[in-house]
């Protein structure tokens, strides 16, 4: 009876160190875009793997966003909107085509006196 308590022991120390490393892999990096003059998007970057989804807050709502192939520069979409960069500029549009906020440039946020 006692023998199963060596793999449980396993079992339970390989599910915890693979959750560690799953939340390291999902570490998320903030950018700030001010559009517009004064339309803010809010981007949530995948600081480890490119081609992972990105959240992106807009309008008080919360969206999922994936990669998508472009020639130039990045694009992700989701079933509502799309979101491109291209250089220093980015663009927020509907799928159908509609432009909810353009010439997005990051705010730049000063450093906090612990360095984050």
């Amino acid at each position: 009876m006692k023998a199963w308590k060596p793999a449980l022991l396993c079992a339970t120390l390989l599910s915890a160190s693979c959750a560690a490393s799953a939340s390291a892999d999902t570490a998320m990096q903030t950018v700030k875009y001010r559009c517009n003059g004064s339309k803010m998007v809010v981007v949530e970057y995948p600081q480890q793997q490119s081609g992972t989804a990105i959240q992106l807050n807009w309008n008080h709502h919360r969206y999922r966003l994936t990669p998508a192939k472009v020639a130039q520069g990045e694009r992700y979409v989701s079933q509502q909107l799309i979101w491109s960069l291209l250089d220093e500029q980015a663009r927020l549009t509907t799928r159908g085509g509609r432009v909810l906020a353009q010439g997005c440039r990051k705010i730049q946020v000063p450093a906090t006196a612990d360095g984050t």
